[in-house]
């Protein structure tokens, strides 16, 4: 189990894997004039990035970046993303909280997951709400086919499964299926 402190995340949370964050944001949607990085205040809320685009709508995105040296533990080279089971892991007798995966109160629109550049150079910007439906939906199946990792802050433990990339866009596919 690592041991991470906030701060230091948020701070690594910055930095651009090649090109800045706001650059491949973009670059990844249509109609963009702006993007924004958020407060230290909004981005505990799980917003990292505002985009506006030309009439004025605003798209909500959570950065999740991983660090350098994640690849080491891919299977078969396939970039995996880190998707959290739970924010706060249940520990002597307090409840948990939810992962940011299943929250159902997020105000986020799309996470955009990124890598170092030594990993990959690959992002991924996944929309929000499919994806919160195919985890909901195939978590049982990955959390037993899939490496489960704890990390702790120091005052409380979060947990996450590490899913190939390719299976997750996948399973957002079927999830876009009505």
């Amino acid at each position: 189990m690592g041991n991470y402190n906030f701060e230091e995340r948020l701070a690594f949370s910055t930095k651009a894997n090649g090109r800045t964050f706001e650059e491949l944001i973009q670059q990844t949607l249509p109609g963009i004039i702006k993007v924004e990085k958020t407060d230290a205040e909004v981005d505990k809320t799980g917003i990292d990035y505002i985009a506006t685009l030309r009439r004025g709508s605003t798209i909500n995105i959570d950065l999740k970046l991983r660090e350098k040296g994640c690849s080491k533990y891919w299977q078969n080279g396939i970039a995996e993303l880190a998707l959290e089971t739970w924010s706060v892991l249940p520990d002597n007798g307090r409840h948990g909280k939810a992962g940011w995966t299943l929250d159902e109160a997020k105000l986020t629109h799309y996470t955009m997951h990124a890598f170092d550049e030594a990993d990959t150079n690959r992002v991924y910007l996944l929309p929000f709400q499919l994806l919160r439906k195919a985890f909901r939906t195939n978590l049982k199946k990955w959390i037993n086919m899939y490496k489960v990792g704890q990390q702790n802050s120091g005052t409380w433990k979060s947990e996450c499964v590490f899913v190939p990339a390719t299976v997750v866009l996948e399973a957002i596919k079927i999830a876009s299926e009505c």
